[in-house]
């Protein structure tokens, strides 16, 4: 009998339930070889086995920013008790393996240099994005910022034009189970936050989307200086101080470094026998007082000088 890979909020989200004898394409020579060969290939299909971990690839779309952040406990445990859950492979179109969930658990077994224990299935890619979804969101408690990266990666992966980009928010929102409007909102604060100002603060873990979207309207008005920031980011503080911090350092007033240059203040111009000044406003009584000063100067020596 084949192993329960899955629980029923995953063949939910998914919309399927478990093939049928009927399905499997096998050869009916007798009803009890039929039965074997169905048997065989459908506990192929759920396989737990050891595998060499560096043999496992990434996916596309992460669901963390930092898979590896705190993973030395994990490695710990892995090293004492053994790898007790196995993480979840399927097999691409072109016969790599690559990791649909686990993968801080993979990481952790490449870095003790010891074979992971997988099972492989055969998955096409909005299976596994949906399966990937539904096990971390049960699994862990990924973040406000997690969840829309994750929400941005399937769009990015699934969506690249005008027609599968529907099909692509109906995947997240399946993967996610949250409401179908959350999904726009949330791409759009994961791709308008500069990447390296969301790696600055980190998953933040327990501010919600408010905050989050404050960020994203301040990043809006001036992307240049957001990255920028992400520099000044303390990190030595909990995520969610780093996010206040963002937040604080690009609604502060950034001084002005410009200096206008003297002769911008004043200008002079002459047409014929006429001389015009144009200066700013807070320097007309000084020039007045200055220019009739020099013109009584010239005056006086016109006065003064041979005939």
């Amino acid at each position: 009998m084949a192993r329960k890979v899955f629980g029923d909020s995953l063949k939910n989200a998914m919309g399927k339930t478990p093939p049928s004898d009927e399905d499997l394409d096998v050869k009916r020579t007798s009803p009890t070889v039929a039965r074997a060969q169905a048997s065989v290939l459908e506990e192929d299909k759920h396989a737990t086995r050891l595998i060499d971990p560096t043999a496992i690839r990434m996916s596309a779309v992460m669901d963390r920013i930092d898979p590896s952040d705190g993973l030395d406990e994990l490695v710990s445990s892995i090293r004492e008790h053994g790898q007790k859950v196995p993480v979840l492979v399927r097999r691409t179109q072109d016969g790599a393996l690559e990791i649909v969930y686990g993968r801080r658990r993979l990481l952790a077994c490449r870095q003790l240099g010891q074979k992971v224990r997988a099972t492989v299935m055969e998955m096409t890619d909005e299976e596994a994005l949906i399966a990937q979804g539904v096990e971390n969101n049960a699994r862990q408690d990924p973040s406000f910022i997690e969840r829309a990266l994750f929400v941005a990666g399937i769009i990015r992966e699934l969506g690249k034009t005008d027609e599968t980009r529907k099909n692509a928010q109906t995947i997240a929102y399946r993967a996610l189970q949250i409401d179908e409007s959350l999904v726009s909102r949330m791409n759009r604060i994961a791709t308008g936050i500069p990447m390296e100002l969301i790696q600055a603060i980190g998953p933040a873990h327990g501010v919600g989307r408010r905050v989050w979207e404050k960020l994203f309207r301040l990043c809006e008005k001036d992307g240049a200086r957001a990255r920028e920031v992400a520099g000044k980011i303390p990190r030595n503080v909990p995520g969610p101080d780093r996010l206040e911090a963002a937040v604080t350092l690009l609604t502060a007033t950034k001084p002005s470094t410009q200096k206008t240059h003297p002769s911008e203040r004043v200008k002079i111009g002459r047409k014929g026998n006429r001389i015009t000044i144009d200066v700013d406003a807070d320097l007309v009584p000084r020039v007045e007082e200055a220019v009739r000063k020099l013109v009584m100067e010239l005056l006086d020596r016109g006065q003064d000088g041979p005939k």
